[in-house]
C-alpha cells in the first residue's frame, strides 16, 4: 500500500514578524527577523580586508555596490515548440489540425531570483557595512610571488595560510576589532595554492586551514573570489549573477555578525537539533584510521554550535565501513553539545532531536551501543528532555508524476508501515519550476527512536532545509543539521592536535 501527501511549505518568520516562505521576499518586504527582537539584530558590520592593493579595492568596491540596489539579470530561454503526440493524441484527432508552432524567447525569470534590495540603513536590511583604512592590511605582490614559487605544494599552501594569518591576527589585535574580515585572494593563489593531497582521503586546502588558523583570533573570515568582484567567470567555472551574489553575500555576513535573517515559525523554543557525524582525522596503513565526531546543534533560531568529539581508532576490515560511537562516547559527545548549548542559551532544552546518516547501533553491537548512550547523555543534562534518535538516508526510490516536473517538494509517502519517505526538493508551487538540475532524490527515514512520528520527523526534516543562513536560496535539498557537516569536518582537520576550536557556527561558513 502506497499512501502520498503533500506537506505544505514550511513558512519563515522576518522583521515585523512578516511570515512568508520565500527568503529573499521576505527579507525585500520586511528586512530581517532580527529586526524584531532586541539584541539579534546589528546595526552595522564593521568589516576588515586582507589582500593585495588591488584585490582590497575591489572587495572594498563590491562591498559599496551591494549598499544600493542590484537589479536581476537571470535570463531564461524558454525553448519553441511544435506539434507533437502529446499535443494531438497517440492516435490523433480527425479533423483537428495541430496546434501551431511556437517560436522560443528570452524572460526575465525575476520569481526565481528578485533584484537585490541592497545592504543600508535605508534598506529592509536596516544594517550597513563599516569600513576604514585602520581595518586594511596589504600583503605585497613579491611576497606573494615569491611563497607561490615554492616547489612542494603542500609547503606551498602552509606560506598562504602564514601569510594570511598573521594579517588577520592584525586586526583581531586591532582595537576595536571588525566584526568579519574579508579574504580578498588573487586569481593566482586560488589557481596554485588551493588544495593538495597528503595522505588517503586527506587534502591539505587553502580555505579550510585558514578557516581553522582565524579561530584562534576569534575573528570569522570570508574568502572573496576575483570572480565575485569582477563578474568575470573563471575557465571552467560557473558565476551566479550579481544580485544572486549579492543576496548570498550580504545574508552570510548579516549571519556571521550574531544577526538572525528568519526564523523558521514551526520549531518549538525549546528544541534543539543536532547533526552527528564523523571524519578521519589520520589514516594509517592498511585500514585502520583515527577518526573523530563532530556535533552540530541549532536552535529554533538557526543559531549554531559545533563540538568535536575524542578521536577514536576504527577498523574497517573488523568492524565495519561505517564508524560508530562507543556507549561512553556517545553519552559525552551529546552531553558536552548540551551543556555548551545550555551555556549559551541559559535554559536547557525541552526537545533534542538527532539526526545521523547511518543507522544507530543498539545494544545487540556490545560497546558500540549509540542508542542508550545518546539518550543517557541528553537525560544526564535535563532528565525531562523528549528526545528522538532519526537516520536518514538518500533513497534509489522514485515517485513519478503526470507533466515534465518532478513531483513537489513536500511530497511525503508511505509505503506499507515501514517505509517513509520526503521529497525535500522538487517541483516549488511558488516559484513555479524546479530549480535543480539533476533528478531529486527523496529522504528515506531509515531508522528513529523516541515518541515522535515518522510524518512529523519528515516535517521538520522539511522546514530544517530553509535554514542555510550561508546562501539565500529558497530551500537546500537537505537539512542543515547534515548538509554541512562534511565541511565541518573538513575545518577540523585542519585544527593542530590539542588546540581548542570555536563553537560558533559561523566560524564553518
Amino acid at each position: 500500500m502506497i499512501e502520498v501527501e503533500y506537506l505544505p511549505e514550511p513558512r519563515l518568520q522576518f522583521g515585523s514578524f512578516f511570515e512568508h516562505e520565500d527568503t529573499k521576499t521576505g527579507l525585500a518586504e520586511y528586512g530581517p527577523f532580527g529586526r524584531a527582537v532586541p539584541g539579534l539584530h546589528p546595526s552595522e558590520i564593521k568589516l576588515g580586508f586582507v589582500g593585495t592593493r588591488e584585490t582590497v579595492s575591489g572587495a572594498r568596491a563590491w562591498v559599496e555596490e551591494c549598499g544600493s540596489p542590484i537589479e536581476s539579470e537571470n535570463a531564461r530561454t524558454i525553448p519553441g515548440r511544435t506539434a507533437s503526440v502529446a499535443d494531438t493524441g497517440l492516435f490523433g484527432t480527425p479533423g483537428q489540425p495541430p496546434p501551431p508552432s511556437q517560436p522560443s524567447f528570452t524572460r526575465l525569470m525575476k520569481i526565481l531570483n528578485r533584484d537585490f534590495v541592497g545592504f543600508s540603513r535605508e534598506s529592509p536590511f536596516a544594517c550597513c557595512f563599516q569600513t576604514n583604512p585602520r581595518w586594511e592590511r596589504t600583503l605585497q605582490p613579491v611576497e606573494i610571488k615569491r611563497v607561490l614559487e615554492i616547489a612542494d605544494k603542500r609547503q606551498r599552501i602552509e606560506e598562504v595560510v602564514n601569510l594570511l594569518e598573521g594579517e588577520v591576527r592584525s586586526l583581531a589585535q586591532t582595537k576595536p576589532a571588525p566584526d568579519i574580515v574579508l579574504l580578498a585572494l588573487t586569481q593566482e593563489v586560488i589557481d596554485q595554492a588551493h588544495s593538495v593531497r597528503v595522505a588517503g582521503n586527506f587534502y591539505f586546502n587553502l580555505r579550510r586551514a585558514i578557516k581553522a588558523r582565524a579561530m584562534r583570533w576569534g575573528v570569522p573570515v570570508q574568502i572573496v573570489q576575483p570572480a565575485t568582484v569582477s563578474g568575470k567567470r573563471a575557465a571552467g567555472r560557473q558565476l551566479q549573477e550579481k544580485a544572486t551574489r549579492a543576496w548570498n553575500f550580504c545574508t552570510a555576513l548579516y549571519y556571521k555578525a550574531e544577526g538572525v535573517p528568519w526564523r523558521p515559525l514551526a520549531f518549538e523554543q525549546e528544541a534543539c537539533f543536532v547533526g552527528i557525524d564523523f571524519y578521519v582525522a589520520h589514516q594509517g596503513k592498511g585500514r585502520l584510521t583515527m577518526r573523530s565526531s563532530v556535533a552540530q546543534a541549532f536552535d529554533y533560531l538557526g543559531q549554531g554550535l559545533v563540538l568535536r568529539g575524542d578521536p577514536f581508532e576504527w577498523n574497517e576490515d573488523v568492524d565495519g565501513r561505517t564508524p560508530h560511537l562507543t556507549q561512553d562516547a556517545a553519552r559525552k559527545l551529546i552531553r558536552s553539545t548540551l551543556a555548551e548549548y545550555v551555556r549559551v542559551r541559559g535554559t536547557p532544552p525541552r526537545r533534542v532531536v538527532v539526526h545521523k546518516s547511518s543507522r544507530f547501533w543498539g545494544p545487540d553491537h556490545g560497546k558500540f551501543n549509540e542508542v542508550d548512550g545518546f539518550m543517557e547523555g541528553i537525560s544526564e543534562v535535563y532528565p525531562k528532555t523528549d528526545a528522538d534518535l532519526v537516520a536518514l538516508a538518500r533513497s534509489g526510490v522514485k515517485l513519478f508524476r503526470e507533466g515534465k516536473y518532478p513531483p513537489l517538494r513536500g511530497t511525503y509517502a508511505r509505503v506499507g508501515d515501514d517505509g517513509h519517505f520526503l521529497y525535500a526538493m522538487g517541483y516549488i508551487p511558488y516559484l513555479q519550476t524546479y530549480p535543480g538540475s539533476y533528478v531529486p532524490e527523496p529522504w528515506q527515514l531509515v531508522e528513529k527512536h523516541g515518541g515522535s512520528s515518522p510524518r512529523d520527523l519528515l516535517r521538520e526534516v522539511l522546514d530544517l532545509t530553509k535554514m542555510n543562513v550561508n546562501n539565500c536560496s529558497f530551500a537546500d535539498g537537505t537539512p542543515i543539521t547534515l548538509s554541512f557537516s562534511d565541511k565541518v569536518g573538513e575545518i577540523m582537520k585542519h585544527v593542530p592536535d590539542g588546540e581548542a576550536v570555536q563553537t560558533g557556527y559561523k566560524f564553518y561558513m
